[in-house]
């Protein structure tokens, strides 16, 4: 019994020293590093970014308008449609003055030429301009002169109905602009490329502090 006892003593040691070193925290022996959470931050200002805008200018070419450009352009946008009440089944009408008695641009235009008649474009115009209120310019420059003494195209014989104003910028083509002068009731037609639009990129210039 007594030589068993240094044994157990043994054995239990070996057990106890065995426990403790399975409780010690695991060693981190790579290289970590630590940040201390008391340490104040270091924020870096930003840059402020660039603003950089376009700026436009009109440049007028030698030839400017002398009457206001007739708007809206068929060759810009739509025609603005017109309100109307329905007060019957198949009936539509407006409770003012039609649109084309308040605009007499707006009036509506049926133009037959015959096909064996040869006429240009001033022609052309003058006639549909007849009984409409309005008459065609006098072609006081080249350009004018030029676009009245071409041959009518045969696909202008025959225009309409449309409007008086959209028949007047088909007659010319998209490479004329169509005035108005409302007081003397007078139509004309100017180069669009005469007048052009430039534009300039500005950018700021950036503080150096």
């Amino acid at each position: 019994m007594m030589h068993a006892f240094p044994r157990f003593l043994s054995c239990g040691v070996a057990m106890v020293l065995l426990a403790g070193c399975a409780h010690q925290p695991p060693v981190n022996t790579g290289t970590t590093s630590k940040v201390d959470a008391a340490s104040a931050l270091q924020i870096s200002p930003l840059d402020e970014p660039e603003v950089i805008t376009t700026e436009h200018q009109v440049v007028t070419g030698p030839n400017p308008p002398h009457r206001g450009i007739v708007d809206p352009d068929v060759y810009d946008q739509e025609l603005i449609p017109v309100e109307v009440l329905r007060t019957g089944r198949y009936q539509l009408v407006t409770m003012q003055a039609p649109m084309g008695q308040r605009h007499l641009l707006e009036q509506i235009v049926n133009v037959h030429i015959p096909p064996s008649i040869s006429t240009t474009v001033g022609d052309g115009i003058r006639y549909t301009l007849k009984n409409t209120g309005y008459t065609l310019c006098p072609a006081t420059r080249d350009h004018q002169k030029w676009l009245y003494s071409r041959q009518l195209p045969a696909a202008h014989y025959h225009l309409g109905p449309m409007t008086l104003r959209e028949a007047l910028q088909v007659l010319a083509g998209d490479a004329w602009e169509l005035e108005e002068d409302p007081v003397r009731r007078q139509v004309c037609y100017e180069q669009r490329d005469l007048r052009t639009v430039k534009s300039t990129t500005v950018v700021p210039e950036r503080s150096h502090e």
